[in-house]
C-alpha cells in the first residue's frame, strides 16, 4: 500500500507540470496576448517582439529559446528535479499555445473589456506559477532566477518577479511606440501592464508561502516527545526550550519557540495534534530574518 501511494504521489508530481503548462498557455493565448500587455522577464521580451511582428509563432520561438537557456542555468544552480519539472512545464506551454484553437472571449480594446482580460490573465498566470512552485518546479523565465535568489536572500518570490518586469516593460513600450507612434496607446499599455504585474505577483504570494515566515511559540507537557517530532520533521531547524509557569493553574510547563515558513505550518500542526491534544500554540508573522535559517532545498 505504501509503495502504491508513493507511486501515485510521484505520478502526480509529474502531471502537475503539464497541467500548469496548460494553465499558463491558456492565460497567454486567450487573455494576455489579446490584451497586448507585457509580461515580466524574457516572456515579456518575447511577447513584445511578437506584438511588433504580429506573429504568435515568433513568440513561441523566442520564448522556447530563452527558456532553454534558463533551464540549463537551473540544472547547475538549483537542482535536477526542479529543472526537469520546469522543462516539462515550459515545453507544455509552447505546445499548448500552438495546438489550442483560437477563441475570442472578449473585446481587448481599452473602451471595451481589456481590463477583464488583463485581470483574468494575471490571476490564471499567477495560479499556474504558484502551483508550479509548490510542486518544486516553475513555469520558467524569471521564476528560475527568483527561486535562485530567494533561496539566497530569503525574500518572497513575487517581489523579485516585479523587479524582473521593469526591463521587459521598457522594451515592450519602446516597440509599441515604434509600431503605433501613439503616446496614448503606450500610456494605456503601461497602465494595464502594471495592473497585470502586480495582480500576478500578489496571486503568487497569496498561494505560495515558502518565503513568508512565522514565529511559533508552543506550550506543552510532553516536551521530549514533541521536541523529538520537531527535530524529525524539520531536521535542519533549530529551536529553543524554556520553562514557563501558568498563572491560572500554577503548573510548570515547557515552551518551545522556533521560526517556520508558512508553508511548513500545516505539517507542524498535524504532527502536534497526533501526540498531544493539550498543547497551546500561537504564532505571528515575521517581517524578515537575518542570519542562519535553513529549510529543505528544491
Amino acid at each position: 500500500m505504501k509503495k502504491k501511494r508513493i507511486r501515485i504521489e510521484s505520478l502526480f508530481q509529474f502531471l502537475v507540470p503539464i497541467f500548469t503548462g496548460f494553465l499558463y498557455a491558456v492565460a497567454i493565448k486567450y487573455f494576455i496576448r489579446p490584451s497586448t500587455v507585457i509580461m515580466t522577464g524574457t516572456e515579456g521580451l518575447s511577447l513584445a517582439t511578437s506584438y511588433y511582428l504580429d506573429s504568435e509563432f515568433s513568440f513561441v520561438v523566442f520564448y522556447s529559446a530563452f527558456q532553454f537557456i534558463l533551464v540549463m542555468f537551473s540544472f547547475f544552480k538549483i537542482g535536477i528535479k526542479f529543472s526537469i519539472k520546469t522543462l516539462m512545464t515550459v515545453s507544455s506551454v509552447s505546445a499548448f499555445i500552438l495546438i489550442l484553437p483560437m477563441i475570442k472571449f472578449a473585446s481587448p480594446e481599452p473602451e471595451n473589456e481589456r481590463l477583464v482580460l488583463v485581470l483574468f490573465g494575471s490571476i490564471i498566470a499567477g495560479i499556474a506559477k504558484a502551483l508550479s512552485l509548490k510542486n518544486r518546479g516553475s513555469v520558467g523565465d524569471e521564476d528560475i532566477i527568483a527561486v535562485y535568489f530567494s533561496e539566497k536572500l530569503r525574500k518572497p518570490v513575487g517581489k523579485i518577479i516585479i523587479s524582473a518586469g521593469l526591463i521587459s516593460m521598457v522594451y515592450g513600450l519602446v516597440l509599441a511606440y515604434l509600431k503605433t507612434e501613439s503616446i496614448s496607446y503606450v500610456a494605456n499599455t503601461l497602465i494595464y501592464t502594471t495592473i497585470f504585474i502586480f495582480v500576478s505577483a500578489e496571486t503568487v504570494n497569496a498561494i505560495y508561502r515558502r518565503y513568508k515566515y512565522s514565529r511559533v511559540t508552543i506550550n506543552v507537557d510532553k516536551i521530549d516527545q514533541i521536541s523529538s517530532v520537531i527535530s524529525h520533521i524539520f531536521p535542519e531547524r533549530s529551536f529553543t526550550i524554556s520553562d514557563v509557569e501558568g498563572s491560572f493553574s500554577g503548573s510548570n510547563r515547557k515552551q518551545i519557540t522556533l521560526i517556520l515558513s508558512q508553508e511548513e505550518m500545516p505539517v507542524l500542526l498535524n504532527s502536534l495534534n497526533s501526540i498531544d491534544e493539550k498543547f497551546f500554540l500561537y504564532y505571528n508573522q515575521v517581517d524578515g530574518i537575518v542570519g542562519r535559517f535553513m529549510y529543505s532545498k528544491f
